[in-house]
């Protein structure tokens, strides 16, 4: 699996029938020597084989002139050259605007925020330091008072104009020489200045106002270094923006070279169609190393192979690296980022060390809190509550919770002898009247017996003395208290029949911080990166922003500053410009697909199928609008880009 964009949009053309090389009927020496050479050549094509490659055909040029075999080995290998030298070059000039591109959003996170500016000057300030170390050419000589001008050094603390910044500010902000806003002085005149036209009318409104422009002041000097900071993110983020649109334009106009070179490639004998080739090679040419725009054929395809070779691959690399670092346009070295915690790591470490040997004691009582707090959390609402959900799905509700049926029972067998008792003496019913009324009983049916209480309590005094009436009372008792047991009863089988729901609520809560103390844990300890879907949020919300980016490049096509020949092309077609910067989204698109996605999925599959189309160069701008389209359909929902609008970037 490889990320290069060459891999995907050149090597294909790699398999065209005339950059084949088996051909009959040449001389074993020369065919040793020019096979040597085609071994080398083949994707992924590499800067030494295509330099060795271009050096011996141009040294053996002249060698076998006659031999129609060798010329058409030697014809092939300079189309493999070629193809070489346009892989390497957009791979090249990808890069680069790759790099740019990485860097001015680099350059944009310290400038957006204060306190990345204040960490980004501390990080620097060891370096700004050294810098006017330099100017000052501190060494043994300075030191000695012989030699020390303090007129020299005061001119270069201090500018002779005051509203233009001094030596030592340009030496620790560079952009401040190239005429950037300047001297502290005119950033605190507003600060400085007194409205005339406003009267204190009383002592303590004058004080309020003058500590209010005292506090301006201050807080102008201390935020001043941060605003330079700021200014300096922002110069550079520009020029990274503007080299990346300058590579970006470049490869925009190779892409749009293939159509030619597969052309070129299909040609039976390069070098002898000189009329028919120079257009495409004096255009690629011009496209690499725009500086040379007087290179012939004169001296042959294999000489100019070898001048394209070294513009690419030497003139253009220094030149680049060059201008980066004599701008200081890159972000800075890892040992200028992280030194700061490296320098005060470790004492804080060792500081920390000694406050928890200290505290040992205190900390242990805590450790074995906290262990027992566990213990007790897991036994008492965890553990116990999960034990009492298993009995109650193993015994199945046969156990009473409030009444047991023995008691009901028995309560009612009492009820039952109390009432047939009180009906054989009162009543006088015989044995078929008493079953009869012992089904009544049963059935909560007590008519004949709350006829005899009524009769009783028509002369309650002398019914309570010599009659029935205290037995009627006690009868009524024990039939309320049989009521009462039923009632419970009923409730008793509600509860039995809920039982398995109120257990799981009772071990709910348990496990809802468990699940949140473990999620955490997880997160704090392992991250998120390896176990999120499709990459995690932030790498989704990254290939959103790519996706909004290129609809916005082909509805907005930026305008080149180099370039001013857009304006006559048809709204349908993409300029170089626009092209290049779909190609450094699409190739972070490709990307993500093949390191994040499911391989051999469909929807790998397909997200990289759309990924070719916005590549293809034979597709418009509407057509490719139709492409991002499709990709919002097809992929919105299932990456969550819908999601991702209203989202921050984390």
């Amino acid at each position: 699996m490889t990320f290069r964009f060459s891999a995907h949009y050149v090597d294909p053309l790699f398999s065209l029938g005339h950059l084949q090389t088996s051909l009959p009927g040449l001389n074993t020496q020369i065919e040793q020597a020019l096979r040597n050479i085609d071994s080398t050549l083949s994707p992924p094509f590499s800067t030494d084989a295509i330099r060795n490659a271009v050096t011996t055909l141009r040294d053996q040029a002249s060698g076998y002139q006659g031999d129609k075999a060798a010329d058409a080995l030697r014809a092939v290998l300079l189309k493999k050259v070629m193809l070489g030298l346009y892989a390497k070059s957009l791979d090249l000039f990808l890069d680069e605007a790759s790099a740019a591109q990485e860097d001015s959003e680099w350059w944009s996170e310290v400038e957006q925020s204060n306190l990345s500016a204040a960490l980004y000057l501390l990080q620097t300030f060891p370096h700004r330091i050294l810098k006017v170390l330099r100017v000052l050419k501190i060494d043994r000589r300075v030191l000695q008072t012989s030699t020390l001008h303090l007129p020299r050094i005061r001119n270069i603390f201090l500018s002779e104009n005051p509203w233009q910044p001094s030596v030592f500010m340009t030496t620790l902000f560079p952009h401040l020489a190239a005429g950037s806003p300047t001297s502290i002085r005119s950033n605190l005149t507003g600060a400085f200045r007194v409205d005339a036209r406003r009267t204190a009318s009383t002592y303590l409104q004058f004080l309020r106002d003058t500590l209010c422009r005292y506090i301006s002041r201050l807080t102008i000097i201390v935020t001043y270094p941060l605003r330079l900071v700021r200014e300096e993110c922002n110069i550079k983020r520009r020029e990274n923006e503007r080299i990346r649109n300058e590579r970006a334009e470049v490869l925009g106009k190779l892409l749009g070279l293939r159509p030619k070179l597969t052309w070129w490639l299909d040609a039976p004998n390069v070098e002898e169609d000189v009329l028919a080739n120079r257009e495409f090679l004096l255009e690629f040419a011009g496209t690499v190393d725009p500086t040379a725009s007087n290179r012939t054929l004169e001296n042959g395809l294999s000489s100019l192979l070898e001048e394209l070779y070294d513009a690419i691959f030497v003139a253009q690399v220094e030149r680049h690296s060059s201008y980066l670092n004599s701008n200081d346009l890159r972000r800075p070295s890892r040992l200028t980022l992280l030194w700061p915690r490296l320098l005060f790591l470790p004492p804080l470490t060792l500081y920390s060390l000694k406050l928890l040997y200290a505290s040992r004691a205190s900390l242990m009582d805590m450790a074995q809190d906290a262990f027992e707090t566990s213990k007790n959390f897991l036994e008492d609402w965890l553990l116990q509550p999960l034990y009492g959900v298993y009995r109650t799905i193993r015994a199945g509700g046969d156990e009473a919770m409030i009444v047991r049926p023995e008691s009901i029972a028995a309560d009612l067998d009492s009820l039952e002898r109390m009432s047939l008792a009180l009906a054989r003496e009162k009543l006088g019913y015989d044995q078929q009247q008493l079953v009869t009324l012992s089904q009544q009983i049963r059935l909560g049916d007590f008519t004949p017996l709350l006829k005899i209480f009524e009769e009783d309590i028509k002369s309650p005094i002398k019914s309570a003395f010599a009659g029935t009436l205290l037995r009627t009372l006690f009868l009524q008792v024990q039939k309320a208290k049989v009521d009462i047991d039923q009632a419970l009863a009923g409730i008793d089988k509600l509860l039995k029949s809920q039982e398995l729901t109120f257990a799981f609520v009772g071990v709910a809560p348990a496990f809802a911080v468990v699940y949140t103390v473990g999620g955490s844990l997880n997160r704090l300890l392992f991250g998120r990166r390896g176990r999120a879907k499709y990459g995690g949020k932030r790498k989704k919300q990254s290939v959103w922003l790519a996706v909004r980016r290129i609809e916005r490049l082909l509805l907005f096509q930026p305008k080149s500053h180099i370039n001013h020949g857009d304006e006559g092309r048809p709204s349908d077609v993409i300029p170089p410009l626009t092209s290049g910067l779909l190609v450094l989204s699409l190739t972070h698109l490709r990307k993500y697909a093949l390191t994040s996605l499911p391989a051999r999925s469909q929807l790998r599959e397909g997200f990289l199928e759309d990924v070719r189309d916005l590549e293809d160069p034979s597709l418009g701008r509407w057509e490719k609008l139709r492409v991002l389209d499709r990709m919002w359909k097809n992929w919105a929902s299932e990456l969550g880009w819908h999601q991702m609008a209203g989202e921050s970037t984390p």
